[in-house]
């Protein structure tokens, strides 16, 4: 007994085992996580070392490199990117899909731990962490206070709120921007010292040794024991007036007569404002291959627990919330589904003019898609804008098979039989039809389950998606349709609402005159014009790929996220006050733009960091791209400043140079720099290197040093202490501990001249004591500039330049910047090429094609199994090259470019397109079983088909129809597949008509004279 046999005669199992699925489904729904889009992420290794004092090129030499080289070992490396700042090293790790995070964090764990005896001794232990330092965060937050000082925001944030956050699932980096950390700082007179005597050394080593609670043991008799302790913390700041740093004749000197203690805030390197107002920034990232959304809304929960215990006077600003920008985006997705579901079911209602049979037709559609999430919970699939995707472009497909099972049910019904034979003989008839048409649909997705890199795990869900829907369609088409047909499908005539009808009838009239003229002209032409059809469909098709040049490409389409960054590189000598103040201006430039909600800025490294949240998309009459364009006006008006625009994660073109040493690097950038200038329609242009640091080197003249006694070790120590300060113990204070730092007084450390006063310890005594020496008859000084950064790339010095384009595509800038490079001498050992999207873009386009020539070859088979032949299938497979001439036509009349998304909506519709020619080509085979003549079957099959056809091909178009006007908010990314899969169904769906009918025929007339 076959299934739909089954179902009719047993329908209440039929409606139970439905049932089961849709419940599972339901349920699984509310259990599955929500992202914006798959997990893309490789697996991150952040490995951060501070080095204090040092300069971008000792912190490079001495730090970074070592890292990499014991880091490159570890097993699954895809690339190491470093950043050597002054001061601190940022190497990020990036593995190959598949590697577990845990592990390979361990593992890098364990390989710095096996160098960490090389690194240099101040240098402090290294964090290690398993997130993506250029990622950008999924939570930021400000806290602003009318009341409150920035110290005792400072201390709520360490102390409540960092704690609070960092414990949260999935929570990575934490970052602070602005906050303002106590330090105890040790203040010397130079002057004084010089007085004394006393070299610096000597004082750090004295005050490390003094201020030290050492456990000494226990004390133990028969009936108790005693743990001794040598109590030396200090427990005020006064205590350390009364140190002894040394001696002089027998004569104790204290503190107090070479420095003062000093209980401060440690230097500032970060500053943050929220809407102009100074404000303590906290950006929360998560960690690799954790949930965006989920964590967003984790910490967004316990954001709500933390306001109810706000000191007075301060606030929480939420300034960047993914998880709200995700639900809005999911939401848009749904009301797109829905909305296309309404379409499609009002198209299948017109056709088939009964609302009874629409509604059998209809549930497929709920039930098809309910049922799926059980099959995603299942495979580990979240709920994402891309499975969502693939459900919405599927909503024609769901209906599809219902529909044709309902149309051919309704036609043996009106032959007259009752109505159980009816549904029975009517399913029967089209069951291999309409197997063929789901499998090929799910034969098509098949392989992008199985394709590598970004577009493989980015697609794998929309196309597995897909296929899972499908196939549950089809199995309710040969369950609840012809069970529900024959129990509530009368024959007669059809239920319309009368004010309808009048209409209806006019329309049915029009639709008989138009299969008519159709089956005529059928004939007409494979009578004696097979060859004006092929060659026409040829023309048009050679036609469709001139479009190809004036499309465009680009790795996914921008879209407008109401929100986007803005970076300014302040001048290189500039301080942090000076900075602050620059982006309180720039700042209040933004304010000035009416569709700015918002603007949060941060400063760190010289750069300002403005990141600038917009109304929504639907409240304003300007695009994204418009009022950057306006924000860049106005910007480059500011004397000195140049913007650096990013919409979303990474700017679309971008260009890496390596090579060995940074010095040919520099020049090497500059003329690449210049060239990319050159590319019509790109702008924004940036570079990592950032030249003009100040720098005061210090030139050791080595024989006099080695006659006066002197190291270089010696004199780096010292100065290490005087200018940036040693950290030479914790004072604790209750609960607190805070560093204590020995340095210069600050009047003294902003004169290059006090280090004609600073005197180095000799290896040679005077009296017992190392004899003192002044710098400045070791060593000389003079000013010079460098690099703000030195940054690396898979073991190589790398400077990457950045842009955006306007006008023009990401493809075609780069193919115009790269024949440019072509013409271009690269000195030997040095390297020019393509990163970020770009390198994306090239693997991702070289996997589509493997998989679209895999997917054409999978429908390849299943239609010679189904026909059980080599030849007839290719009859069905023109369909393909006629779906091309709409899909790229679609593309360039919606102004849509060549991108991962519209691509795959090809490959989509090398799924669809055959769908129309398997129903008619498998009706004419059977017509011509029958004894009929092939050009009459072909004929009676097109006459007869034409109505499932057109109903399902516009039910299709209809039901995508929302994506590709894509109107909400994130909707830029999806409507060019809509665009492709329109174009290529319309023309598709108008040519196999014709032309598939006559391939059939001469292929059918070649095999009869075999």
């Amino acid at each position: 007994m076959s299934l739909p046999e089954l179902s009719i005669k047993r329908p209440v199992f039929a409606t139970v085992l439905l049932a089961a699925l849709i419940l599972m489904g339901i349920v699984n729904y509310g259990k599955m996580n929500v992202d914006e889009m798959p997990d893309t992420s490789l697996p991150y290794v952040s490995v951060s070392i501070t080095y204090e004092g040092a300069q971008p090129d000792q912190v490079d030499a001495q730090v970074t490199q070592k890292v990499e080289e014991a880091v490159g070992e570890a097993r699954g490396v895809k690339h190491i990117e470093s950043t050597s700042r002054e001061g601190e090293a940022e190497i990020n790790v990036e593995f190959n899909f598949g590697v577990d995070p845990a592990a390979a964090a361990q593992e890098v764990r364990d390989k710095v731990s096996a160098i960490r005896g090389e690194l240099p001794d101040t240098v402090k232990e290294p964090v290690i962490s398993r997130f993506d330092m250029n990622a950008q965060p999924v939570v930021s937050i400000a806290i602003t206070s009318d009341t409150a000082s920035l110290r005792e925001i400072s201390i709520f944030v360490e102390d409540v709120l960092k704690p609070r956050l960092q414990k949260i699932n999935g929570v990575g980096q934490v970052n602070i921007s602005g906050r303002q950390e106590r330090e105890i700082q040790l203040l010397l007179d130079q002057e004084k010292l010089n007085t004394f005597g006393l070299a610096v050394a000597d004082i750090a080593q004295q005050l490390k040794v003094v201020n030290q609670d050492v456990p000494a043991g226990k004390l133990q008799d028969k009936s108790q024991q005693l743990s001794v302790r040598t109590a030396g913390d200090f427990k005020s700041v006064q205590q350390f007036d009364s140190v002894i740093v040394g001696t002089r004749d027998n004569t104790p000197i204290y503190f107090w007569q070479v420095g003062t203690a000093k209980d401060t805030i440690k230097d500032i390197t970060t500053t943050a404002r929220y809407d102009g107002k100074t404000a303590i920034g906290i950006a929360i990232g998560k960690q690799s291959g954790g949930n965006a959304v989920k964590v967003a809304t984790a910490v967004k929960q316990e954001l709500e627990q933390l306001k109810k215990e706000l000191p007075a006077g301060m606030e929480i600003q939420l300034v960047r919330d993914d998880a709200q920008r995700v639900a809005e985006s999911i939401r848009e997705v749904w009301f797109d589904l829905i909305i296309g579901s309404v379409f499609a079911v009002i198209i299948v209602f017109w056709f088939l003019g009964d609302w009874r049979s629409t509604v059998i037709s209809a549930l497929a559609i709920p039930a098809s898609i309910a049922s799926t999430f059980l099959f995603m919970k299942v495979a580990g699939f979240s709920i994402n804008s891309m499975s969502l995707l693939g459900l919405s472009l599927s909503v024609g497909l769901l209906i599809d098979d219902a529909i044709v099972v309902i149309e051919n049910i309704i036609r043996h019904r009106n032959m007259g039989k009752d109505a159980k034979q009816a549904a029975i003989d009517g399913t029967k008839e089209i069951a291999l039809a309409v197997m063929a048409t789901t499998f090929t649909v799910a034969a098509v997705f098949l392989p992008v389950g199985f394709m590598s890199g970004i577009d493989g795990q980015m697609f794998k869900e929309f196309g597995l998606s897909i296929a899972f829907a499908v196939l549950v369609s089809l199995f309710v088409s040969f369950t609840l349709t012809p069970m529900m047909a024959a129990l509530y499908l009368p024959v007669g005539e059809p239920a319309m609402p009368r004010c309808l009808q009048k209409a209806w009838h006019r329309w049915q009239d029009g639709f008989d005159r138009v299969t008519a003229w159709y089956g005529r002209t059928l004939r007409f032409l494979l009578q004696g014009h097979r060859g004006h059809v092929l060659a026409a469909a040829l023309a048009l098709f050679l036609l469709s790929l001139c479009i190809f040049p004036f499309l465009g490409s680009t790795f996914m389409p921008s879209t407008d996220q109401a929100q986007f960054t803005a970076k300014v590189q302040a001048p290189s000598d500039s301080t942090v006050e000076a900075v602050d103040q620059q982006s309180a201006e720039l700042t209040a430039v933004l304010q000035q733009i009416p569709e700015v909600r918002h603007v949060y800025a941060t400063t760190a490294n010289r750069e300002h960091n403005l990141f600038v949240q917009l109304v929504p998309k639907k409240e304003r009459s300007r695009t994204q791209k418009e009022i950057i364009a306006d924000v860049r006006q106005r910007f480059n008006k500011i004397p000195g400043v140049r913007a650096d625009f990013v919409e979303s994660d990474d700017k679309p073109i971008a260009i890496s140079i390596t090579g060995p040493s940074q010095a040919e690097l520099v020049p090497l950038a500059e003329q690449v720099q210049q060239e990319l200038e050159k590319v019509p329609g790109v702008q924004d242009i940036a570079s990592t290197y950032h030249a003009g640091l100040p720098n005061l080197n210090l030139q050791i003249n080595e024989n006099r040093a080695s006659d006066l006694g002197i190291s270089s070790n010696a004199i780096g120590t010292t100065l290490q202490t005087v200018l940036s300060g040693t950290t030479v113990g914790k004072f604790s204070d209750k609960d607190e501990r805070v560093d204590i730092r020995l340095r210069l007084a600050d009047d003294a450390r902003n004169r290059p001249d006090m280090l004609r006063k600073v005197y180095v310890p000799s290896e040679r005594q005077i009296e017992g004591r190392a004899m003192l020496v002044p710098l400045s008859q070791a060593a000389g000084w003079q000013y010079t500039t460098s690099a703000s950064d030195v940054r690396r790339y898979d073991c190589q010095k790398e400077i990457r330049l950045s842009a955006n384009v306007e006008g023009t595509s990401m493809g075609e800038a780069n193919e115009a910047f790269f024949a440019k490079m072509e013409t271009m001498q690269v000195p030997p050992g040095y390297r020019v090429g393509q990163a970020g999207a770009g390198n994306d873009m090239d693997d991702s386009f070289a996997n589509m094609a493997m998989a679209l020539a895999m997917a054409v070859a999978f429908i390849f088979m299943i239609l010679a199994a189904q026909f059980e032949s080599y030849s007839e299938p290719f009859a069905i497979m023109f369909s393909l090259p006629l779906a091309m001439i709409g899909a790229l036509a679609g593309l360039f009349l919606a102004g849509s470019e060549l991108s991962l998304v519209s691509l795959i909506g090809i490959m989509m519709l090398m799924g669809l397109v055959t769908k129309n020619a398997i129903l008619l080509i498998d009706f004419a085979k059977q017509r011509i079983q029958a004894g009929i003549p092939c050009k009459e079957a072909l004929a009676e099959a097109g006459c007869i088909r034409l109505r499932p056809i057109l109903m399902t091909s516009i039910a299709m178009i209809f039901g995508m129809l929302p994506i590709a006007l894509g109107l909400g908010p994130g909707a830029e990314a999806r409507a060019p597949m809509a665009h492709a899969i329109i174009g290529g169904v319309l023309t598709s769906t108008l040519l196999t008509l014709v032309v598939v009918p006559t391939i059939y025929d001469l292929i059918h007339q070649w095999r009869n004279h075999a």
